[in-house]
């Protein structure tokens, strides 16, 4: 999920909120990162265009917080 609040190094994992305080993703990277880092890459393989590109280089990223308690949960089921 991308979103247009500033980043700062060392803010990986802290907690994203939306307006009503609850936790809604883990931030994950800031913004401008190298397009061709393949980190704007779709899970279908499809190209965006140059002008959705631009807009995916300018914002912060984060991930949902239902996927990575998805994660989270089969990750510490392992170790049960």
């Amino acid at each position: 999920m991308g979103y247009t609040n500033e980043v700062k190094i060392g803010m990986s994992g802290g907690p994203i909120f939306n307006a009503k305080g609850f936790l809604v993703k883990i931030n994950g990277r800031g913004k401008y990162r190298d397009p061709n880092f393949g980190v704007y890459a779709f899970e279908d393989g499809s190209e965006q265009t140059a002008e959705l590109l631009e807009k995916m280089v300018k914002s912060s990223w984060g991930i949902p917080i239902g996927i990575y308690l998805q994660f989270a949960s089969s990750y510490l089921g392992s170790y049960r």
